[in-house]
């Protein structure tokens, strides 16, 4: 009875564990079209290391150079330099959920933890009922 009331707090304690996984790596990812200006962009993409936001598609330093701002709202370096696409293609399939790469894997570990205990207690329960039978 002991094991089984154990087995039974470790399935718990994982069920609700899964409700929590990614909700702390939340965080506001701003697109190209967030932003007024491509200077915004720039700034914002110069801020963070690494481009999270993923405001470089192109990989060039350079944020958000394809996206067509209101005329008057100025570039940043490589203002003068033209695109070496004309025509930008649209639509496709983003890859990912858009969570950072950076996540916790904690509440998985816990939750495969759990798992194993779960069916370890099970077993044990199993096996001790075969031996007082």
């Amino acid at each position: 009875m002991r094991t089984r009331t154990l087995a039974a707090g470790v399935l718990a304690a994982a069920t609700i564990s899964i409700g929590f996984t990614g909700t702390a790596s939340a965080a506001v990812d701003r697109d190209c079209p967030d932003f007024a200006s491509q200077a915004d962009a720039q700034a914002a993409f110069d801020a963070v290391p690494g481009d999270p936001e993923r405001l470089d598609s192109d990989n060039d330093n350079i944020a958000c150079e394809s996206q067509a701002y209101p005329a008057g709202t100025a570039r940043v370096a490589g203002a003068g330099a033209a695109p070496q696409v004309t025509v930008v293609p649209s639509g496709g399939v983003a890859a990912g959920d858009g969570s950072s790469s950076d996540a916790s894997a904690l509440p998985y570990v816990l939750g495969g933890l759990a798992f194993v205990g779960a069916g370890g207690a099970a077993f044990a329960s199993k096996r001790t009922s075969r031996a007082t039978a």
